[in-house]
């Protein structure tokens, strides 16, 4: 690595932290007084409860804004080199724009692979527990999963569950219907219960009304205040069954895709998220090629300022229309492949021929 490198190297690393410091910073604010401040102020939370739900909101916010701070930071690098001639002199040197733009697209793809371990490793982790001490600690909600496991379906080999709340702490279902099938799929048994507790390994429920259907048609009915129910599913097969996308790495999200399709059913909305954790980090890679050819016109005519805002603004465009195609690919409008990456190629073959257009 000669000079010249080290030097474009070092002078973009301080940029690039102070540009992601301040949009890590600007977004944590909006999104602190938007979505927060009002519940916070309600419920008077102690100040290190505060704290920590702002460290693990951290690896989210840094995996939102890596993409613009890479983007304000070429712009900027390149800008006060082109405006201090420093680009005129490494020319003169017999550098060329793409050995001076080599480093900083490098750096660049250095952040996206940061930014995938921090998607795959750090963010489900941190996601559920800023849900947790937000609406456990903070709110003190009974439910960690309050707001996630209300009212949804379960299917395994040959039961239907219908499950209005599920109370994670406790292993507790309230509000149950229980389906059971025969072979040929038709319904010979129907269980209604008030409560369901895991108790030693087994499904103990409360207040039923269980239906059972005779092949002639008719119909037994029998009321039990607390039966040992046999489900193959444990708490731990509940407790998955409506994460979010953003609370899972890829892998796991693949893995639940999956498994849902194999219980007969789909969830076309979860499928665009799955792409969008390769596409949505890639982003970092596509910035360098928006940037730098509009950092070296700007550059040379002194208009930082300008060159900053327009930054704000192509950033601003891509982060809405890859909102937007994911949106489509969610209401199967869009392939689910072409939705996540339909931004990413877009912009990068735009990037590409605006590069393509420097000269020399």
């Amino acid at each position: 690595m000669n000079v010249i490198t080290k030097y474009i190297i070092r002078e973009f690393l301080k940029i690039f932290f102070l540009c992601l410091a301040t949009c890590m910073g600007l977004f944590f604010v909006i999104d602190l007084s938007v979505q927060h401040l009002d519940n916070f102020s309600k419920y008077n939370p102690p100040f290190h409860l505060t704290v920590l739900f702002c460290l693990y909101k951290i690896p989210q916010i840094f995996y939102w804004m890596s993409p613009m701070a890479i983007l304000l930071a070429i712009f900027l690098s390149l800008a006060i080199f082109s405006r201090n001639n420093e680009i005129i002199a490494m020319k003169a040197g017999g550098i060329s724009i793409y050995k001076i733009s080599a480093p900083l697209v490098v750096i660049s793809g250095c952040v996206m692979l940061i930014s995938f371990v921090n998607q795959e490793l750090i963010l489900p982790y941190a996601s559920q527990k800023a849900e947790y001490t937000e609406n456990i600690r903070i709110k003190q909600r009974k439910s960690k999963r309050f707001l996630k496991q209300d009212r949804f379906w379960y299917r395994s080999d040959d039961t239907i569950c219908k499950i209005d709340l599920f109370e994670y702490d406790s292993n507790t279902l309230k509000g149950i219907t229980l389906y059971f099938f025969d072979k040929q799929f038709a319904l010979v048994k129907r269980i209604d219960a008030g409560l369901g507790k895991w108790i030693k390994n087994r499904w103990h429920f409360y207040n039923l009304v269980i239906r059972s259907f005779n092949p002639d048609g008719s119909m037994d009915i029998e009321i039990s205040e607390e039966k040992i129910i046999s489900l193959k599913e444990t708490p731990d097969d509940f407790k998955t069954a409506r994460r979010e996308p953003e609370e899972m790495s890829y892998a796991e999200l693949r893995d639940y895709i999956a498994k849902i399709e194999r219980a007969g059913y789909k969830i076309p909305e979860y499928v665009p998220y799955l792409y969008a954790k390769i596409s949505f980090p890639f982003i970092c890679l596509i910035m360098p090629f928006l940037a730098i050819p509009f950092a070296l016109r700007i550059g040379r005519g002194g208009g930082i300022a300008w060159g900053v805002g327009l930054s704000v603004i192509i950033g601003f465009t891509h982060f809405v229309f890859f909102n937007f195609s994911l949106s489509l690919g969610r209401a199967e409008l869009l392939p689910p492949l072409l939705s996540a990456w339909a931004a990413n190629i877009i912009f990068g073959a735009l990037g590409v021929y605006f590069l393509l257009q420097v000269r020399q």
